[in-house]
């Protein structure tokens, strides 16, 4: 890869040190760096590496100046065609911005991006001269958060270099007095802590804490033991708690069941058990920890054990299990000296603080720029395609098959120029990076199918009639418009009906015979075309375009997803919508209450049987939040604290990268899920994620039998849904590891079928 670094100098500092390393690093993995700058030690460091350093009046707001340097940078570009070209700071980024915005007057083809050091003061019109490019690396959550908020820059664009778990959350000072009174324990005593599932494959350690529970009152008097979990076995070993409790003639053992506030846990300890995610939260809180679960045990973790954890996920695969006589003897070792407790928890704070190296960072950057180089291309002019979708309302699911549509298009057919018809041009350009028009600019929207090649009616329910009599004759419309003008048409895995209205059906039938490919989702599309008119031979059976986005899951994605369910711990996921939305109204009506009750009723049944915490996703926030907030008062009701995450929204960028990529990692974490709208259920499908789909509308069944899964719930039968919800939950359950074996297998094949629909625009192009 031909890198262009472009900074102010490269004097001593922070954000001059962050390029020194990160421009060894890349050269080292063989990648041509070249760095522009007014210069400076670190440029001389670099040249004496055989680094190519370029010097140009950069550091200063001179006119004559940022003159000479647009002037330099243009020869540059044109003479070395770099792939990316990097700023790191504002006037850098100012003139690259202004050279990149005129790339066909210009000549010059390179992908833009930047890197925010800091955040900074400025005047309005400096922020509105500023020019990010078409990703950004933050140092820091809290500069990414800044681009949000103070430049409205999107954070799905946005990358960090900042990994594991939140230092904030799980920090040594957190709070966590509710903890104590809520079970009654003193601030005075000593608290060892264990968290895990209590399933069989996991619950083994928790049953030698309390059999060795005894001996550690005997040894620390003041000290009390708590479990903290749900699960199979939590019954069991609550009875064994009460034995010892009532032998001991005190609370001891403190069984916590199935909590949302690990954190609090966490703080609380004095020594903390557990493996993978909860020993690196506990690590984070400054305890020390004894590495020990369902899979083997590696004691207390210190610098010796470092590279057994980090090779095994911290889950200890291979090892040993933990005798009671094991946990004993590290537990005595940490309680009995203070001075050891203090310096494992420094040392582990420091260790999760100082995860990154600066290899980990090259991987952050090289991850950003193989983004923005499979990303569609920015232009002026004629777009090549035009796609036509449900796009810009917010909906997750049809969002994603913009993205994946482009995005896939654009990696298979190098410099393919794409428009998008959507809701929200502007604020979809920025998010997309792909050129974006008025879906109801009908003028505009006519210049820009009479320019292209083809038109793609991209993916989700496009002909049906059920929830708009208009938006069918709107995408109808338009592929008519398109015939009429010359164009091909893709009818690209749509999704199709219900249609029920005579004059619809002869229009959805007219449009597709006339278009040049045809394909659908599912088979009862099918069928509904069929049925309509449609020759057969016409249609092609696909799949889902969003099966491709598990294949280019990025690590980014998976650290934020890490972040959404940090401290939630074992979890399954449930996602509601009004039955019925028509345009912005998602007014809630009885029957939504009736059924909802009976929802609320067995994920509560769910959590308390197999300690799960149960999670709230709505998919569309304009139309979902307020039936998940109702679900969620359900819950609290029945003594459930059930956090929500609210992917596609600005409240849910604090937790970071906020895309289908992160959501799909949170799913395939997820025991069950149990899915209302379409693309719940698809992503967890791809996700290989055991789900339950709540069949509002014929499209879901149908998805279920496409997949062979029976875990299928119609809504119509009100009465009955909170028992079948909760048959299908412990049917999961009882072969959850067949179940997802048999997911993987199918999704593997949508997979592929979604990958012969981006080859068979290559037919029209």
């Amino acid at each position: 890869m031909k890198i262009l670094m472009v900074t102010m100098a490269m004097n001593i500092g922070g954000a001059e040190t962050h390029i020194l390393e990160l421009t060894k690093e890349l050269s080292l993995r063989g990648h041509d760096v070249t760095v522009a700058s007014f210069g400076g030690v670190y440029a001389d460091e670099l040249q004496k590496l055989g680094v190519r350093c370029v010097s140009l009046p950069l550091h200063t707001k001179n006119p004559a100046h940022v003159m000479k340097s647009y002037y330099g940078l243009k020869k540059l570009l044109r003479e070395e065609k770099f792939d990316i070209v990097h700023a790191h700071a504002r006037i850098p980024g100012f003139i690259i911005g202004l050279l990149n915005d005129s790339l066909t007057e210009n000549g010059l083809k390179f992908r833009f991006v930047t890197t925010a050091h800091l955040n900074f003061s400025v005047n309005p019109l400096l922020r509105r001269i500023s020019r990010w490019g078409e990703r950004v690396m933050a140092v820091s959550d809290d500069i990414a958060d800044y681009l949000v908020k103070e430049y409205g820059y999107p954070r799905e664009r946005i990358y960090t270099t900042i990994n594991g778990v939140d230092t904030e959350k799980f920090s040594p000072e957190r709070d966590f007095s509710a903890v104590l009174e809520k079970h009654n324990l003193e601030k005075s005593r000593k608290r060892v802590v264990y968290v895990s599932r209590l399933d069989p494959d996991r619950a083994e350690p928790a049953y030698r804490i309390i059999e060795i529970a005894p001996e550690i009152a005997k040894k620390f008097p003041d000290t009390d033991v708590i479990i903290v979990g749900g699960g199979t076995c939590f019954d069991e070993l609550s009875t064994m708690a009460e034995k010892v409790n009532k032998a001991v003639g005190r609370t001891l053992v403190t069984m916590t069941g199935a909590v949302s506030n690990v954190d609090e846990y966490c703080a609380a300890a004095d020594v903390f058990i557990g493996v993978s995610r909860s020993a690196l939260e506990a690590m984070s809180a400054a305890k020390p920890v004894i590495i020990a679960g369902g899979q083997g045990a590696l004691g207390i973790f210190d610098e010796s054990k470092v590279t057994a954890a980090v090779n095994t996920n911290f889950c200890c695969r291979g090892f040993d299990m933990a005798t009671g006589e094991d946990l004993l003897r590290d537990i005595t070792k940490l309680l009995e000296n203070e001075e050891l407790r203090e310096r494992q928890g420094v040392f582990n704070r420091e260790f999760i603080k100082k995860y990154y190296t600066a290899a980990r960072m090259a991987d952050d950057y090289l991850a950003m720029y193989e983004d923005t180089l499979s990303s569609p291309v920015r232009f002026r002019g004629r777009a090549d395609v035009v796609m036509s979708g449900y796009y810009g309302f917010g909906n997750m699911g049809d969002e994603s098959l913009l993205d994946t549509i482009a995005k896939s298009a654009a990696l298979e057919y190098d410099g393919l120029k794409i428009a998008a018809l959507t809701r929200h041009p502007k604020r979809d350009e920025v998010r997309t990076g792909i050129k974006c028009v008025s879906r109801f600019n009908f003028p505009a929207v006519w210049f820009e199918l009479a320019r292209a090649k083809v038109l793609i009616s991209g993916g989700g329910s496009l002909l049906q009639d059920k929830t708009s009599k208009r938006s069918l004759k709107y995408y109808a419309g338009l592929m008519k418009i398109a015939k009429n003008l010359g164009k091909k048409v893709y009818v690209y895995a749509n999704g199709i009906g219900p249609i029920t209205h005579e004059a619809n059906k002869k229009l959805a039938a007219k449009v597709v015979s006339a278009a040049d490919i045809v394909t659908v989702r599912d088979s009862n599309s099918k069928a509904e075309l069929v049925s309509l008119g449609v020759d057969k031979s016409k249609i092609t059976v696909s799949a889902d375009p969003t099966f491709l986005i598990s294949e280019r899951i990025s690590e980014r994605a998976r650290r934020a997803a890490e972040k959404i369910v940090s401290g939630i711990g074992e979890f399954f996921v449930v996602s509601v919508r009004p039955l019925s939305v028509s345009g912005s109204d998602a007014k809630l009506t009885e029957r939504d209450s009736e059924i909802l009750s009976q929802i609320g009723d067995a994920a509560a049944k769910i959590a308390k049987k197999y300690g799960l915490t149960p999670l709230i996703l709505p998919m569309q926030a304009s139309h979902d939040t307020e039936i998940s907030e109702k679900l969620r008062e359900i819950l609290r009701e029945k003594g459930i604290d059930a956090p929500m995450y609210k992917p596609n929204s600005a409240e849910s960028n604090s937790s970071g990268f906020n895309s289908a990529e992160s959501l799909i990692c949170v799913l395939e974490s997820a025991t069950i899920v149990i899915g209302m709208r379409l693309h719940a259920v698809i992503f967890a499908s791809s996700a290989s994620s055991p789900v339950i789909g709540l069949s509002y509308d014929p499209k879901v069944a149908a998805f279920m039998h496409e997949i062979g899964q029976d875990y299928v719930v119609d809504l119509a039968k009100a009465g009955e849904v909170g028992a079948e919800v909760t048959r299908c939950a412990g049917e999961i359950m009882s072969r959850r590891g067949e179940i997802m074996r048999e997911i993987g297998e199918v999704s593997a094949d949508l997979r592929r079928k979604a990958e012969e629909d981006v080859m068979r625009l290559g037919r029209l192009l």
